[in-house]
């Protein structure tokens, strides 16, 4: 519904990929934790406005939907694509395309989401240079610029209500914000570009695609240096130096959140957490329990009983 705030708080990445328009994000928690996602949205015909809140590190592949833009400012630094970005950066993200970022724990950003006829609609034309590549994609905002959204993201969700709020005004001033973005970035008016690629975030990338391809299969350290052509200490120093972890623990995080994801989706099923966990090759039960409750705050069980609960009742956890 269109003009229709949505103020949620979520516990469940799968549950809060459920509510987003325009873009899909999925993600996994690599900061032990209980997670809690804050979202506030407006659906502003063919623009969705959103204001997020992660308050644990996330790895999230960020997936716009085919016709709409997915314009990021963020608050918060990041690791987007390998290049480290900070606070004060927009960065824009093509349809069709999947974008890797690793976000710090209480991240916060604002996303744009425009769909192509609103663009043609208003004259708007991303600079093609920041759509030629993800290491293109993000670019820092003028001051005055970066307190423009502030205050637009104020008048949108600053009292947690949206009675009051002229979306047609709304929308034309997030219109008109980004037009002034694009054309900052196409005349070269942006500050001075300062891009610094993650040492060691290549090989990080390719040992995650790694553990993805094989999904419910046992994944030693050993096993994906080896397929990487690397050593394990090679290895080591790389993902320390790109998420401050060891690869041991980020090929654990990458078990638990697929047994989490499993949960989620077998919730209205027949869901056995013996069947998810031994699906992820976890063959000690009560072990895998305690590794579950320490990473994600919960056991296992609660996570099913709570996700079941909370479909019943169809509504997310009141913010």
């Amino acid at each position: 519904m269109v003009g229709k705030l949505i103020q949620c708080e979520f516990l469940d990445i799968d549950h809060f990929r459920e509510k987003l328009s325009g873009w899909d994000t999925p993600a996994i928690q690599i900061e032990p934790g209980q997670i809690r996602i804050q979202l506030r949205s407006l659906k502003l015909g063919g623009v969705v406005f959103s204001d997020i809140r992660v308050n644990r590190r996330v790895i999230d592949h960020s997936r716009p939907e085919p016709g709409w833009l997915k314009c990021v400012v963020n608050f918060s630094p990041a690791i987007f694509c390998g290049i480290e970005v900070g606070a004060g950066h927009l960065t824009l993200m093509a349809p069709g395309r999947e974008y890797r970022s690793i976000l710090d724990g209480n991240w916060y950003s604002i996303e744009i989401a425009v769909s192509s006829s609103v663009l043609v609609e208003h004259g708007l034309e991303a600079p093609p240079h920041l759509l030629a590549g993800p290491e293109h994609a993000s670019i820092p905002l003028p001051v005055e610029l970066v307190d423009m959204f502030r205050r637009l993201t104020e008048t949108a969700f600053g009292n947690g209500r949206n009675f009051s709020v002229d979306h047609s005004s709304l929308r034309q001033g997030l219109l008109r914000a980004l037009d002034k973005a694009f054309w900052a970035a196409s005349i070269g008016k942006s500050p001075i570009i300062r891009r610094r690629r993650v040492e060691g975030y290549e090989l990080t990338r390719r040992m995650i695609r790694y553990v993805e391809s094989r999904f419910g299969q046992r994944v030693t350290v050993s096993d994906v240096a080896h397929e990487l052509g690397i050593t394990p200490r090679a290895l080591h120093l790389a993902v320390r130096s790109t998420l401050d972890m060891s690869p041991l623990d980020l090929v654990l995080s990458f078990r638990l959140n697929q047994v989490r994801n499993e949960l989620w989706y077998a919730r209205l099923s027949e869901p056995s957490v013996t069947a998810a966990a031994l699906a992820q090759d976890f063959g000690h039960l009560g072990r895998f329990s305690q590794q579950y409750r320490t990473f994600f705050g919960e056991l296992p069980s609660e996570t099913l009983r709570r996700t079941r609960l909370l479909d019943k009742s169809n509504s997310p956890v009141p913010s």
